[in-house]
């Protein structure tokens, strides 16, 4: 379990409740390589432990990643990968100087060995979590368009130019000697394209633009709103083919079969529907505001977003070793979640609830939230969420937070009991939404909670 990994290094979590956002613009003989047995004896007595260090160096890499993901407007499927390849990059990178700790070379898909420092060497954590990150975060990042045309964007700029900030800032403010950098950053610079290289033989290159032909019949999938359905391609159809970090296969945590299609009132399939159509008819002003601080589409962090900007705010005060034990769990499972939710949708190609109503209940309904193009069954926001939820429970405890997430969108900061209430409510939301059944809802929190599970029991993380 993570939460006890956290109480060796000396935790002890209550009541959270606060945000922050950080954010700002050698030559030496290559480290060894790991393997799984070496990988728990590489720590260097020599350096300071990553405890010593504070956490803004992880928190700034994972905020310019979200901010990132929303200038691009990247998809939450895509968000969810960076999100993971970035928390592993940065668990890695100070693993070795995080005693009791192990590194995951071994234990997760297709990580057999990674490189290991010198334990006659000096190393600076946050040099060495600074140079990873600047080979791992913009190797797996999708800038958009990438595959067509190179040119240089804001967000390319700034995940370029964090590394050499923060190196530059521990010579210069934190006055660590030159040839401890120099240490750090040629180790951080071997392991990070060693994870690069690793995080990119996923098969996301492949599943990203492979043909596909959508299913045609009675329930099936089909494009919704005032788009050519006939030529709108849906959401990253190949996505579930992407390798998972713990999960052993996405059908791990596949679903059972939503109910037959039936268009009979009365149906089980009818009932989903008109339960969808009633409470948009009968929605609330507090429901409506729901909805809105879930919504996390278009031009957001997206819904993984959402939760590591929760995860920033946990870890703002706390010292670097909790910190990169915290994001780990979370984007992994958030990134596992992905690649089962969108397995499980295009398993089932369910119709959209703005499909079945306009075809059987109501042809003048319009959705509080615009329907994405993809599969409805199951729902990716209450898949994301449960596992991040799973994940936090699992390191800080079942304890009360509050969400400022939204704060500068003008939405009032929200408390929660616990993080799976919080799960919750973004699963209610997309019922509010009018996008999902709640069959999509219910299937996808146990969908979450399954990856997020497959992480805490496959991995461990402690000695």
């Amino acid at each position: 379990m993570v939460s006890r990994t956290l109480e060796t290094l000396g935790v002890r979590f209550a009541s959270i409740s606060a945000i922050g956002l950080g954010f700002l613009a050698g030559a030496c003989e290559a480290p060894s390589t790991s393997t799984p047995e070496d990988t728990q004896t590489a720590t260097s007595t020599l350096s300071d432990p990553a405890a010593n260090a504070a956490s803004t160096y992880a928190r700034q890499w994972m905020t310019n990643v979200a901010f990132s993901v929303k200038l691009d407007g990247v998809n939450p499927p895509i968000a969810s990968r960076s999100y993971a390849y970035a928390a592993i990059a940065a668990y890695e990178a100070v693993v070795h100087g995080m005693p009791g700790n192990v590194s995951l070379a071994g234990q997760i898909n297709g990580l057999d060995s990674l490189p290991v420092p010198d334990p006659g060497k000096t190393y600076d954590w946050p040099t060495v979590l600074a140079a990873t990150m600047g080979r791992v975060v913009p190797a797996t990042y999708v800038f958009p368009n990438t595959l067509f045309f190179e040119y240089t964007t804001a967000t390319r700029v700034s995940l370029g130019a964090m590394e050499r900030v923060q190196i530059a800032k521990r010579l210069v403010q934190a006055g660590v000697a030159q040839s401890v950098v120099d240490d750090s950053t040629t180790y951080g610079h071997a392991l990070g394209d060693a994870i690069a290289a690793w995080a990119n033989a996923d098969g996301f290159a492949e599943a990203r633009y492979a043909a596909y032909e959508p299913p045609v019949g009675p329930g099936q999938w089909k494009a919704t709103g005032y788009v050519n359905a006939q030529t709108t391609r849906p959401l990253l159809p190949h996505f579930g083919r992407v390798r998972p970090v713990a999960l052993t296969a996405p059908e791990d945590c596949l679903p059972a079969a939503p109910p037959p299609f039936d268009p009979t009132p009365g149906s089980d399939f009818y009932n989903q529907a008109n339960a969808v159509y009633q409470t948009d008819l009968a929605l609330t002003k507090e429901q409506r505001e729901i909805a809105l601080f879930w919504a996390d589409g278009n031009g957001s962090e997206t819904p993984p977003g959402h939760w590591v900007k929760i995860t920033n705010d946990l870890i703002r005060t706390q010292n670097l070793a909790v910190a990169v034990r915290a994001y780990l769990p979370v984007a992994v499972a958030m990134f596992d979640a992905g690649i089962a939710t969108w397995h499980a949708k295009y398993f089932y190609n369910t119709e959209r609830p703005e499909t079945y109503v306009h075809d059987h209940i109501s042809t003048q309904w319009i959705t509080l939230l615009p329907t994405p193009q993809f599969p409805s069954y199951t729902s990716g926001h209450s898949g994301f969420s449960m596992a991040a939820a799973t994940a936090l429970t699992d390191v800080f405890g079942n304890v009360s937070f509050t969400d400022r997430t939204k704060v500068r969108g003008g939405f009032k900061a929200v408390t929660f009991s616990n993080f799976t209430a919080a799960a919750d409510q973004a699963s209610l939301s997309r019922l509010y939404g009018g996008i999902h059944y709640p069959m999509d809802n219910e299937a996808g929190k146990t969908l979450g909670a399954c990856a997020a599970n497959a992480f805490i029991n496959r991995v461990n993380l402690t000695m």
